[in-house]
């Protein structure tokens, strides 16, 4: 996506300044209609700050447990019945990164020459469904309700993002350690038994010479398979940024076996966990809808909100605009049209979400079950077979000599 710069009128005439992420100029103005606005001027925003908002940068905003602190804080704070300006400014005196201090107290600022709060936390990039969830909070009096959903989700996300980091950090130690001990035998060990070997003149099994030639090339090549396992990270970020080689790594995921699935719950309790809170807060159902579409990560699963947001305004229900593609659940979709029909679609929303995040944390945790052991018979089995490669010519040197 691209970070656009845009000057806008809202619903009472006043003009609006800010920034949007948006895959084209035309979808930015998509956005901007959505919330309410009229577009006048769109631009690509500055290198820099573009560059900056891409990777989170943390000199400008702040990280997801600041941020989820700074709601929290705000909550308890409003529902205390502190006034707003005076919240911020303690909330900015507690954090302890600098640059966060500075960000609190830019917003602070703001909202202390007369901005609201949720265009000064605009004004400091964070994020669009934050923005207009504090919005839509501050136009309907229920902010610190709102702040303490936006705790509440971002909590979530933290969450569900620390359980597949813990949960893959044991796979990936072992798989890495197993990695290092066959690379040290092929590239130290294996060189200084060749030497004996080739003095003996003896006939070597096959899997000998297989590992002798795996060992002759890493040293010969070494540092160009370095350079390539350093260069491939590079070349994977620079090619999440163009959408066609997205949408194909995506495609390929969404055609592994279980992963079609996992993905599938994955996004579709991100997507009706923010369409619920958006709901929930008091943001119009189409704005809502635009702005949950960014929570989802795959491309063929966001044409697909994209399309349903669509329908909804043609008078098409929820449930069936979401049933395109496959990708919803039908759990899902059945508790969706359920919520629809009793007019209580924001808390049953959250009800899939809650469903699904949990399903996605027994599945994940199911796969890792599998894995662990999977990974050390795998790391068992080469650091085995290079074993074999070196004791299988002494044995039948030994033979020999007796």
């Amino acid at each position: 996506m691209t970070l656009f710069s845009y000057e806008a009128i809202d619903a009472a005439g006043k003009r609006r300044r800010g920034e949007v992420d948006a895959d084209s100029e035309r979808a930015a103005r998509k956005v901007l209609r959505a919330r309410g606005l009229v577009p006048r001027l769109i631009t690509p925003a500055a290198p820099s700050r573009s560059r900056e908002r891409r990777v989170g940068g943390r000199s400008a905003v702040l990280d997801g447990d600041e941020l989820t602190a700074f709601l929290q804080q705000l909550a308890t704070l409003s529902e205390a019945g502190m006034p707003l300006a005076e919240a911020l400014g303690s909330i900015a005196e507690g954090m302890e990164r600098r640059m966060a201090r500075r960000t609190v107290a830019a917003i602070r600022q703001h909202v202390v020459e007369g901005g609201s709060l949720a265009e000064a936390m605009a004004a400091q990039q964070m994020d669009d469904i934050v923005c207009n969830m504090v919005a839509a909070g501050e136009e309907t009096g229920q902010l610190e309700a709102v702040a303490s959903r936006l705790a509440e989700l971002l909590e979530r996300r933290q969450q569900m993002r620390q359980e597949l980091l813990s949960a893959t950090l044991y796979p990936a130690i072992i798989l890495g350690f197993g990695l290092v001990v066959m690379l040290f035998l092929l590239a130290v060990v294996v060189p200084q038994i060749v030497a004996v070997f080739a003095r003996t003149g003896a006939h070597l099994p096959l899997i000998t010479r297989m590992m002798i030639a795996a060992s002759s090339f890493l040293r010969d090549h070494g540092l160009l398979l370095l350079a390539i396992a350093a260069g491939l990270p590079l070349l994977y970020h620079w090619s999440m940024r163009h959408p066609a080689l997205r949408r194909r790594r995506d495609r390929l995921l969404l055609r592994l076996p279980g992963v079609r699935a996992l993905i599938g719950k994955i996004e579709t309790a991100r997507y009706c966990r923010t369409l619920g809170m958006l709901l929930a807060g008091g943001v119009p159902a189409l704005a809502a809808m635009q702005i949950a579409t960014e929570s989802v990560t795959l491309l063929p699963l966001r044409r697909v909100t994209e399309s349903a947001r669509e329908a909804l305004r043609e008078g098409s229900s929820l449930a069936d605009a979401l049933a395109d593609g496959g990708y919803v659940p039908h759990l899902a979709l059945r508790m969706i049209a359920v919520g629809e029909q009793s007019g209580r679609l924001d808390a049953m929303l959250i009800k899939v979400a809650d469903t699904f995040e949990r399903e996605s944390s027994r599945v994940i945790k199911r796969l890792i079950t599998v894995l662990e052991p999977a990974l050390v018979l795998l790391m068992a089995v080469g650091v085995g077979s290079l074993a074999m490669a070196i004791l299988l010519p002494i044995v039948e040197m030994n033979q020999l000599v007796r």
